[in-house]
């Protein structure tokens, strides 16, 4: 398991104890799939805006974010700008961009607590 897929599930696990977190994905109910090399997982949100990290590959995301464990990490922990990350290629968005734009606000909530 890489570095950045156990980050997730800790991210995960964090936002659902989380009550700023849990507020900021409340109503959402979407899901993001990720693909980092060959590990395939997903995190479903619930309307709550509790989270669930899921082993496998889900049918209809929200969208899919396709990257390098290493790039994705680096994403995680600050160290990469994700929209500028995307711009210039670093990695894949399919699916539902303006959504996907969400998550970056999610992580920044996550950037002192890793």
């Amino acid at each position: 398991m890489s570095e950045a897929k156990d980050l997730i599930k800790k991210m995960v696990e964090l936002g659902n104890q989380d009550e700023e977190v849990k507020a900021l994905l409340k109503g959402w109910g979407g899901t993001i799939q990720y693909i980092l090399n060959s590990e395939e997982f997903y995190v479903k949100y619930n309307e709550d805006g509790t989270a669930e990290f899921v082993e496998g590959k889900v049918d209809n995301p929200n969208f899919t974010i396709k990257a390098s464990p290493e790039y994705w990490l680096d994403v995680l922990k600050g160290k990469e700008d994700a929209v500028m990350g995307f711009m210039q290629g670093k990695y894949k968005i399919e699916g539902n961009f303006m959504e996907a734009q969400k998550l970056a606000s999610v992580l920044k909530k996550f950037e002192d607590k890793l």
